[in-house]
Order: C-alpha cells, then structure tokens, then sequence
C-alpha cells in the first residue's frame, strides 16, 4: 500500500563502486592503527621517549665499537723508541725496511737491530720489551680472547737480548713465551732477560722480580725467583739457578722498565666488559678480530690442531730414527721444510709444541701440543696418533 513511498534504489556506477571500496579500505586501516597505538600505548610507557631510546641505541653501538677496537690493539706491538740502526720485516723471507716510531707490529714480523742499537715495543695493557744491540726477534703470535680474557704472546729470539716487564694487567690466564735456539722462558708478571749467542749454543735468562719458568729441550725446567738466574746449552736441560751480580742486575734500571704502568682506564674495563658479555652475537656477527668466528671457529682450530699433529706424525714415522730432542718453536730438528714446519707450528698455541720427548730408549716418542681454540686444548701424539691429553699426562712428561 505504502510501495509508492518506495524509492527504487539507483545502481552504482563502476567509479562509485571503486570509491566505496577506497573507503572501506581506509576504514580498516584507520581501525588497525587504533589497535596498534592503544597496544602501543600499554606496552611503551609515556615517559619513555623514542629519542632516549635511540640515544642509548647509540652510545650502546659507540661502546660496542670502540670495545672492539680496543680488542684489535691487543694483536699488535707499537714501536715507541728507536736508538741506531733498526730493520722491521713483515715476514723472514719479506723486503726489510728501517723501523719507524708508532709503527705497529704482528705476527710474523720480525726486528733487527745493529750494533749500540735497540728498539722498545709497548702492547696496550703497559707490557714493554727493549730488544737489544745486535739482535734478530720475530713475533710468532699475539693472541687475545674476548670471551675467556687470556692474551697469549709468543717470540723467537734468533740471536742477541731482550729485556721485558710484563704488566700486572696481563691477565691471570695469560702467559709470554721466548723461544730461542736453545731455550724457553715462560713468564706472567714479572720483569726478566733472555740472550741467545751467535752460534746458537747457550741461552741465558735472568729475573728480576717475579718468577721465570726456564726450561730447555731436555730436562724439568728451572723455576726463577727475582734476581736470579739459569743459563741453558741446546739440547741439555737448565741449570741450576745462581743469583745476579751486580753488573748484571744493573741493565733492569733502565728507564723503560723502571717507568710506572697507570692503571687502566674505567672506560677501558667497562667497554671490554661489554663485549665479553656479547661474545656471542659478536662472533656470529664476526665482528672484531678477536671473535673466534674470525678464520675459524673453535671446533675448526681444534679440527686444524689434529691435522697438523697427523702430518707431523706422518715425517715422525717416515724418519729412521727419532731424534733425540725437538725445538718447540721450530722443529727443524724433524727436517721438515721451514714453509711446512710454519704451517704445522701456525695452528698451535704460542705457534709452537709444547713439549717433545723421546722414550723407549729411542724406539717411540710423544709430543704435546695445544690447538689454537678458546680453552687452548691439550692433544698428544705417539706413534699411535693424536688423541686428547690431560694436564697430568703434560706434567708427568716433564
């Protein structure tokens, strides 16, 4: 009855169509965004301010970086004085070139000095090394961990002298070694002394506070206290330890040993804090040369350490005898190729064995050797093979 009140709806056109449907579509956004801002709102307090937020962001990146950078420091040595005539080559077989003061330098590079000439070196945590007159010293490895906090150093002191103090901010876990033809020193704080003669026969090494495991190829080594000292011949263990004249106590006054260390810097501490505390992202990231996701990671230098230990247990058995005594640092004792003798040595801690001994009256032999991973694992060989080793095995082998 009331149909002619009725109005006939009038049909869309294609636009009007579309139009509707813009509408729509920005309705449900609108809605979303309503949604989002009041869950916003509960899970970001107001008072918290987006600027604040990427303000921390970024002082959190700036420490993050310089961290790292203070990290990558710990694999060089600046040179801060130079007296005379003093080489510095990138590798025993580079060009040499004359050192120059704030030059940094690695693994593998090695310093010669002239007569009445010398060369100091500094590492970050206030360590010095004074290489003598007439000397030739290769660094063979400086290593740092980031997660477990131990600097490893490691040297080959070819011919001459060096005078050392190692800081007390070295690190508990940590240790320096210099090898030499006929001996090794190992240290942790202390300040000590290390010569080697020209035919490479005897070694000298003196402490002068501190303690100084001195040890030679042979034999148990000799335990140093402060102003004492052991010389050791190649091949032979040490001798007993006698104390220092006066003459030879005298070089330890010199001015770059006697100089104070300052303690380190809170920044410092805080900002490698923070990056032991992120390890983890860290070397997924391979940020930092001091990641164990740089080169390799820790199940690879273990990997690494067993295949060098095989192929030296391949020149081992193809020798017709074993040798009597084997330089750690070297090996040349083995008649291996110097090239394939540094690969090998390369892939172990401190670049080097950490002990070979001959037993059964000559007819076997064992050598200890730690791989290059973060909790520096200890491996043996026998005529057998590599297997893992334990600390007891080591100190029973002295």
């Amino acid at each position: 009855m009331l149909s002619w009140f009725r109005r006939k709806k009038k049909s869309q056109t294609d636009e009007e169509i579309l139009a509707d449907a813009f509408v729509g579509v920005k309705e449900g956004l609108e809605r979303k965004q309503r949604v989002r801002k009041r869950l916003y709102r509960r899970l970001w307090p107001e008072w918290l301010d987006r600027r604040v937020v990427i303000g921390i962001l970024v002082v959190l990146g700036a420490i993050i970086a310089d961290g790292v950078r203070r990290e990558d420091q710990e694999f060089h040595a600046a040179v801060t004085k130079v007296y005379g005539a003093v080489w510095v080559q990138s590798s025993e077989a580079s060009a040499v070139k004359v050192a120059q003061v704030g030059q940094s330098l690695g693994d593998r590079n090695v310093l010669t000095t002239g007569p009445q000439s010398s060369v100091v070196l500094d590492f970050p945590d206030g360590s010095v090394i004074t290489v003598g007159p007439g000397s030739r010293f290769v660094i063979k490895l400086l290593e740092y961990s980031r997660g477990g906090r131990w600097r490893e150093r490691a040297f080959f002191l070819q011919v001459g002298q060096i005078w050392a103090r190692v800081s007390p901010y070295f690190g508990a876990k940590s240790e320096m070694r210099v090898y030499t033809p006929s001996s090794i020193a190992a240290v942790r704080g202390t300040t000590f002394y290390v010569s080697q003669d020209r035919q490479g026969v005897v070694s000298q090494i003196q402490c002068a506070d501190g303690y100084v495991a001195a040890a030679g190829f042979r034999g148990r080594p000799q335990y140093l206290s402060a102003n004492t000292g052991a010389s050791v011949s190649v091949g032979q263990a040490p001798q007993k330890p006698r104390v220092l004249t006066q003459a030879q106590r005298r070089p330890f006054t010199q001015e770059d040993l006697l100089k104070p260390i300052p303690p380190e810097l809170w920044l410092k501490t805080f900002e490698l804090t923070v990056t032991q505390l992120l390890d983890a992202p860290l070397s997924i990231l391979g940020i930092g040369k001091s990641s164990w996701a740089v080169g390799a990671a820790d199940f690879a230098r273990r990997t690494t350490a067993l295949e060098a230990l095989r192929l030296l247990h391949q020149h081992l058995e193809g020798s017709p005898t074993y040798p009597e005594f084997v330089n750690p640092a070297t090996i040349e004792q083995l008649g291996i190729p110097p090239k394939e003798s540094l690969r090998i040595l390369s892939v172990f801690n401190a670049g080097a064995l950490e002990l070979y001994r001959q037993v059964s009256g000559g007819r076997g032999f064992i050598v200890f050797a730690r791989a290059r991973d973060n909790k520096r694992t200890l491996y043996k060989l026998t005529p057998s093979g590599p297997q893992k080793a334990t600390e007891d095995e080591l100190q029973a082998a002295w």
